[in-house]
């Protein structure tokens, strides 16, 4: 990382297995964004700001989509939110694995990468050798519920106007 050296990087991103459980809520929340910035425009974006998901994950993941919204580019972005990273001295372990998670995210979504590419192979890079298949299957069970109340709100569409 540029933004950091490493051995900050690595002293603030220690977490147990317990602390990477919790984290893998952050990747649900950045799927459903990635998901909903690919087909959903402004409008869906903003709908996802207000969601009460997104409060309970706090201020940063709140700061983080506005800038995403707003930067020219991913250098901005990435400078930025690492140097709230690294200026808000009490981020570590869980907290700071998710504000890595929600800013490699928006500046992978913002470089146009493959949603597939972010959530199975740079996410759990950040998790670690141990628990990299425990944060690829998260994303899997995100896209497999999200399928299912997709073709559930189709079937009451398809009830509705018969």
């Amino acid at each position: 990382m540029q933004y950091m050296d490493t051995e900050y990087f690595s002293q603030r991103i220690q977490c147990s297995r317990n602390d990477k459980q919790e984290c893998l809520q952050t990747v649900y929340i950045m799927a459903e964004f990635a998901f909903v910035t690919h087909g959903g425009g402004n409008q869906a974006v903003d709908n996802f700001l207000v969601s009460k998901q997104v409060h309970k994950m706090g201020p940063f993941l709140e700061n983080a989509i506005q800038l995403y919204m707003d930067a020219k580019s991913v250098d901005h972005l990435r400078t930025v939110l690492y140097n709230s990273i690294i200026c808000s001295n009490l981020m570590s372990g869980p907290q700071f694995l998710s504000a890595v998670i929600i800013t490699e995210v928006l500046a992978s979504l913002l470089e146009k990468e493959d949603i597939d590419y972010i959530f199975t192979f740079l996410v759990p890079s950040f998790f670690g050798i141990d628990f990299e298949n425990e944060a690829r299957q998260a994303f899997q069970n995100y896209r497999r519920m999200s399928l299912l109340r997709r073709h559930s709100q189709e079937g009451d569409t398809d009830e509705v106007g018969s």
